[in-house]
């Protein structure tokens, strides 16, 4: 399914060049407002009969046409993923609306709404409906590892540790289930980093460069080289350089 999702380091502005974020005393944590769906999918009920009557043959013209509520919101969230990929974030957002008229049960539009506000950088937005499709899918360590990245993306923004220590326990758990996610290894390597348990952030980035060389960050490197010498001995400061 999740073959349409990019970059998620690059779409959460997530970079080893942000390796000087230091944890914040709890006193400095924001405050966070209640996100509702409301908020999430923003869509304006009909204020009009005429309105009201557009949007029931919108639904019941797709109903027909697909067969099914099911295939017809599929169709939609088909064509949100499309604009997704190619960084079109308003027509995903609409796309992913029209699909939610028609099937609101589909966890793909949860997802979908979640990484197009994690690419926004909302991320409060974000993981609050990343949770509901986390809720319909428990197992799927490609969530699992979607939804540790907003968590490291909003600790970028705002440095509270406990978005490092659950995206720390997303990822393992998201490994577990799959243990060739390269991606997955990365992003803990990154969480170990920040939570200065070195040796387990060079034991991830090894894994994750086991399964993808492609997933090397020389920056990333470097900062870890600052901190502690790769055990394993196959980065060096002068290899970085």
């Amino acid at each position: 399914m999740h073959n349409w999702i990019v970059a998620v380091l690059i779409i959460l502005g997530i970079s080893a060049c942000n390796t000087h974020h230091t944890l914040q005393k709890k006193s400095q944590w924001p405050s966070r407002e209640k996100v509702t769906m409301a908020q999430i999918v923003a869509l304006e009920k009909p204020k009009t009969p005429k309105a009201r009557q557009q949007q029931d043959r919108f639904i019941k013209t797709n109903i027909k046409r697909f067969k099914s509520r099911h295939k017809a919101g599929a169709y939609y969230v088909a064509n949100a993923k499309r604009t997704f990929n190619e960084h079109k974030l308003d027509s995903a957002h609409y796309l992913f609306g029209r699909a939610w008229l028609i099937d609101s049960t589909n966890k793909d539009i949860y997802w979908g709404y979640g990484l197009v506000y994690g690419e926004q950088k909302q991320y409060d937005k974000a993981l609050f409906v990343l949770y509901k499709a986390l809720e319909q899918d428990k197992q799927n360590p490609r969530l699992l590892t979607d939804i540790a990245t907003s968590h490291l993306g909003r600790f970028y923004v705002d440095s509270n540790p406990k978005d490092l220590l659950q995206s720390k326990k997303l990822l393992e758990k998201a490994v577990k289930l799959s243990p060739d996610r390269a991606d997955a290894y990365y992003k803990l390597a990154i969480s170990n980093y920040y939570l200065r348990d070195y040796s387990k952030a060079w034991e991830y980035l090894h894994k994750s460069l086991k399964q993808d060389q492609q997933a090397a960050d020389r920056t990333f490197i470097a900062a870890l080289l600052q901190k502690q010498q790769d055990p394993l001995g196959v980065y060096d400061r002068k290899s970085v350089r």
